[in-house]
């Protein structure tokens, strides 16, 4: 039954998981400024999840290209 699962390349693993880590960026972006800041003290653009988020992911995906 998972023999036809041995014959697909790694690669498609990797490209699978990069565009799930795109896709979450994309919703996060999605996401009101009014909804990621809500009840923060103030609105410091360093204080915005989105940039956060948007780093974090990069790095996966950064790593997911290298190993």
């Amino acid at each position: 039954m998972s023999q036809w699962l041995s014959g697909i390349p790694l690669f498609w693993g990797k490209i699978i998981a990069v565009v799930g880590f795109i896709g979450m960026i994309i919703w996060t972006w999605l996401r009101p400024k009014a909804f990621i800041m809500h009840e923060a003290p103030d609105t410091n653009r360093w204080r915005d999840l989105r940039i956060w988020a948007t780093v974090c992911l990069g790095i996966q995906i950064i790593l997911y290209f290298i190993f």
